[in-house]
């Protein structure tokens, strides 16, 4: 069974998403309550898990097709799925989309691209300074470049309008 609290796939996770520890860990903190998220975390390690984890993955990985369908309509379950599409290779990700209706598909590929687009911004935004001479950033203890953060921070908001954003 996998560990999905271990350090080493918390920096898995974080290295490949959006989604730091500490919002995984919440997520995970919703299995000591939530029963929708039970069930499907029940139907995952039993069914998925063995496949999804494999290294190096099976030549044939079995049928789930409809599998996760229904649990996919429950918040918790469909964070997990998210999370872990994005952490799989190209064949365990279709094998992934497999168990789902055509609906939740698109749905879940609209979220993995609002996912990437999120983690982009993210790195533009901590990282869009690096590239400056660190001693001409402030004057006095002004920092000089704040209309120009501001301007950074509007304009990669407007990359991931919340109009275009799917949403379920």
């Amino acid at each position: 069974m996998m560990d999905y609290l271990s350090d080493e796939f918390m920096t898995q996770l974080q290295e490949k998403t959006f989604c730091g520890p500490n919002a995984w860990k919440r997520l995970m903190s919703w299995l000591e309550v939530d029963k929708p998220f039970q069930d499907f975390m029940q139907i995952w390690q039993a069914e998925v898990a063995p496949g999804f984890h494999a290294h190096p993955a099976p030549a044939e990985l079995p049928v789930i097709t409809g599998l996760l369908e229904s649990h996919f309509e429950a918040l918790y379950p469909a964070q997990f799925i998210l999370r872990l599409a994005q952490l799989a290779d190209d064949q365990r990700r279709h094998w992934l989309f497999t168990a789902l209706s055509e609906r939740q598909q698109e749905v879940l590929a609209a979220w993995l691209r609002d996912s990437q687009l999120d983690r982009s911004k993210g790195q533009i935004a901590d990282h869009w300074q690096d590239s400056l001479d660190q001693e001409s950033l402030s004057y006095e203890g002004i920092p000089l470049y704040a209309s120009l953060t501001y301007e950074v921070f509007k304009d990669l908001s407007s990359i991931a309008n919340p109009q275009i954003k799917r949403l379920r």
